[in-house]
């Protein structure tokens, strides 16, 4: 074997050089949802609030034991909170911020009472409360109130709220408490059963940047030992902590085993088939040699161009990229043969035969990029760079490595005796692929499952995790709907926020909404203002406001001074509300609000579905008002886009490889059989998908591009060679023949091993494209030999074929098949008859 070697090591250190720099230069984002399309509101939304909503990073902790134990738990949330506050790792520790708030919450809601009840809510939960024997209880229980401790502080908030109003608006905070049913002990929430306590923590970087998360996760897997050893004697208490960093580590740490293990497998697979087929066992090996190159140079260019790659594009475009060697296998087979052979005579051999397949799996996965999927985008360009750059490879490089090759020895090639004796399909064969297509035809309407947990894999301690902080502290962050709104100003916002609650107080009412908090329920804007508290003058008629009075006289006999509740008889008497006020800064965090880098303000909602929830109504009343993320009105509207996208990618795609095919051939029913594999692959796919019971989602979306992309291949390259060769039996064919079934080896092997991902989108990519290719390979091998067979013959029984200047075999060969050698061949025949007749004349003339 003759080998260039200093350019050999040279283009060694070149390809490690550009995957070197490609990884040095590139930032991989693991999160799939910032690469969702940004067309439809409904994903457009979501995505602006998954970017910017303030809680996305925060962090939860359980504190749990086995047998109920508060004080326990409340002295380890001490240390356990000390210990976060000294790491430096974290903003905000605990609750502490909000219990310093409340005094002055309660001094807003006590001053501004007539502008924080609706007409409404004053019939439903105020006027029971004027009842005259529930105010003498009322007045009862301030009076043993007033002897305890508790009430230190509390006698001018009686004076001016003896009915205790003030409870009916601070339970409007409720929705904010991570579970309906929890105490308060010490300050801390306790969940009912006296069994877990729950600390709240803000880390000072997103939970996203894996490199910020894997030192999170050092500190907390040693905090959570420590809490273990210093209990162990006692109660134990578990430390369970949750937070978007344990999902953005296990996707990330989870994709890139994968990835590894595929690429490792594969590679090992196909270098142990390629030991098996080539006389020279090591020169196989060299096939992998364009698909490297191809990788490194793609890599290389596509972080240069993206600031961040998702790693779904790296994943799968890595491995169609690794798998693509099938272009690198035919070379080398016609370089590998019992005579001297030549890099340039087989590169044009293989030019020749692939150029058409290249280009059209180039354009297939360049397609993507008209999907509207940033991701599927980002997976198109490399796949198509790293395809361009190995075809380009082959014929450029290769031949300067390996510029001419002595006969190789005689060696026993058993996977090549197996290839020999597979028998070529005929009629038979052909009329059972094609009922199993139309059987399966029945079978392949595409269904999607757009679900966003697909789009998430995580580890069983995680997901164990959540499944104890959603039964312990309430519900999945996708049983919640969430409400954006944004403004120039705080004021204008704070105007929004009034328009939002009006919605949301008829939804609430026709049971729309089960629950749920804005800022405007406390800190109402002017629109919101007036509307209260003339429904607060309508309400208080002088009626009410005498019989108030007299109730509340009764607490003279209960020792409270004369007038003591004369504070409270002003609000009702009151002619102006009170003043307007600004939502302080000390309260933005509590309530949701933001202020963007960009000088534009953002306030956050959180809402529950009612039983009567109509996801597509919702986004269409709010909408205007604020961005939405409705998780089951989002899942509808990413299905339908998938569904959308896919055909629109089998319009696009497809005709455009069927154009470039016919152009290529100029002849419609050799473009026809050329498509009929893929065909046979598309449907036989969908049906088999549907039969196993598994839907597709957005790796299902590269279903069309592998089958017309990557099966074209095969199909074109056993057609090109029929053309070039004449027939199945000439050994160039056969040496394409072996190349396909090894480069569809390779590629089944490659999605074969993504089948057995852990990742739930890659696993779900490989099983589709292995389907695909799997089936791609099946028709080509069932349905070509018997309907190329027929259209040569009926081409050489129908070609007009003109006698005399060139041999008949070859006149014969392409005039049945070849549109551009035949044109050729014509022009040049007439060209040779046309100076043979003029030499005639000149000859006749003298």
């Amino acid at each position: 074997m003759r080998i260039h070697t200093p350019l050999f090591i040279l283009t060694l250190l070149a390809i490690g050089a550009l995957a070197g720099a490609g990884l040095w230069i590139v930032n991989i984002d693991t999160d799939i949802t910032r690469y969702l399309p940004r067309d439809d509101p409904a994903i457009a939304d979501a995505g602006a609030i998954f970017q910017h909503h303030p809680l996305q990073g925060q962090m939860a902790i359980d504190l749990g034991v086995e047998t109920p134990q508060p004080d326990l738990l409340v002295k380890t949330a001490r240390h356990v909170e000390s210990r976060l506050q000294d790491s430096g790792l974290f903003n905000q520790v605990g609750m502490e911020a909000i219990r310093e708030l409340m005094p002055e919450l309660l001094e807003h809601v006590v001053t501004h009472l007539p502008v924080l009840f609706d007409a409404d809510e004053l019939r439903s939960r105020v006027q029971p409360l004027l009842d005259a024997e529930h105010v003498q209880t009322r007045l009862t229980a301030l009076q043993h109130q007033l002897l305890g401790l508790e009430a230190i502080g509390q006698a001018p908030f009686i004076a001016r709220d003896p009915l205790a109003l003030r409870e009916i608006v601070l339970s409007r905070l409720s929705h904010m408490a991570p579970a309906r049913e929890i105490d308060l002990y010490e300050g801390r929430p306790l969940s009912a059963d006296g069994r877990h306590l729950l600390i709240v923590a803000t880390p000072s970087e997103p939970g996203t940047d894996t490199a910020f998360a894997t030192r999170l996760e050092g500190f907390l897997n040693t905090l959570t030992n420590e809490v273990a050893t210093r209990t162990a004697d006692d109660n134990p208490v578990t430390l369970t902590p949750m937070g978007a960093y344990r999902a953005a580590l296990d996707n990330e740490r989870i994709a890139r085993r994968d990835v590894q293990k595929a690429i490792g497998l594969a590679t090992l697979g196909i270098a142990v088939l390629l030991l098996f087929a080539f006389p020279r066992p090591v020169l196989g090996l060299f096939a992998f040699l364009p698909a490297a190159a191809g990788t490194a140079a793609a890599f290389f260019v596509l972080a240069l161009v993206h600031d961040t790659i998702s790693i779904m594009a790296i994943g799968f475009g890595g491995a169609v990229i690794s798998i693509t060697v099938d272009h690198g296998i035919a070379y080398l087979l016609f370089l590998d043969q019992n005579q001297t052979t030549y890099g340039k005579n087989a590169s044009r051999e293989i030019w020749a035969i692939g150029l058409v397949a290249a280009l059209t799996s180039i354009g297939a996965f360049a397609a993507l990029t008209l999907t509207g999927f940033p991701v599927l985008a980002q997976l198109g360009q490399f796949a198509a760079l790293g395809i361009g750059f190995a075809f380009l490879f082959v014929h450029y490089v290769l031949p300067t490595i390996f510029p001419e090759m002595p006969p190789a020895r005689q060696r026993n090639l058993p996977f090549r005796r197996l290839v020999d004796r597979m028998p070529v399909a005929g009629k038979k064969t052909a009329l059972a692929a094609l009922a199993l297509a139309v059987g399966m035809l029945f079978f392949s309407k595409p269904t999607f499952d757009a679900t966003l947990g697909r789009m998430n894999t995580v580890t069983p301690e995680t997901g164990a995790a959540e499944a104890l902080m959603n039964r312990v502290w309430g519900g999945g962050v996708f049983e919640r709907i969430y409400v954006m709104a944004t403004s120039d100003t705080s004021e204008a916002l704070q105007h929004r926020s009034d328009a939002i609650l009006a919605l949301v107080q008829e939804d609430l009412t026709s049971k729309r909404l089960a629950g749920g908090f804005l800022p405007a329920m406390l800190f109402p804007g002017e629109m919101q203002r007036q509307r209260n508290f003339a429904a607060w003058r309508a309400f208080w008629t002088s009626e009410r406001i005498a019989a108030a009075r007299e109730a509340l006289t009764q607490g003279a006999a209960l020792g409270f001074a004369t007038g003591a509740f004369d504070p409270f008889v002003t609000f009702l008497e009151a002619s102006e509300p009170p003043p307007p006020t600004p939502i302080p800064q000390a309260f933005h965090a509590f309530m949701g609000i933001v202020e963007g880098a960009d000088g534009t303000w953002m306030q956050f909602a959180t809402l529950t579905p009612g039983t009567d929830h109509e996801p597509a109504r919702f986004q269409e009343r709010y909408g205007a008002l604020a961005k939405i993320f409705d998780p089951v009105h989002f899942s509808e509207t990413l299905g339908r886009l998938l569904f959308t996208t896919f055909i629109k990618m089998l319009a696009v795609v497809g005709i455009s490889v069927a154009l470039l095919i016919f152009f290529f051939f100029l002849d419609l029913k050799l473009t026809a059989i050329t498509l009929s594999p893929l065909l046979f692959a598309l449907v036989c796919t969908l049906g088999t998908l549907n039969l196993i019971g598994h839907p597709m989602d957005i790796p299902g979306l590269m279903l069309a591009i592998v089958v017309l992309g990557m099966g074209t291949d095969y199909a074109i390259l056993l057609v090109r060679a029929h053309q070039r060769y004449g027939g199945i039996h000439d050994p160039g064919f056969e040496r394409i023949r072996m190349a396909v079934i090894m480069a569809a080896c390779s590629t089944l092997l490659g999605f074969g091993v993504l089948g057995l991902a852990e990742h739930q989108l890659l696993y779900s990519a490989g099983i589709t494209s292995l389907l695909g290719i799997g089936y791609a390979l099946i028709g080509s091998f069932a349905l070509l030999p018997t309907l190329l067979a027929h259209h040569l013959d009926a081409r050489r029984k129908t070609a007009d074929l003109p006698t005399g200047g060139m041999d008949h075999r070859v006149l014969l060969h392409y005039s049945a098949l070849e549109a551009y050698p035949r044109m050729f061949a014509r022009f040049k025949l007439k060209k040779d008859i046309l100076f043979s007749e003029l030499g005639m004349l000149l000859d006749g003339g003298r």
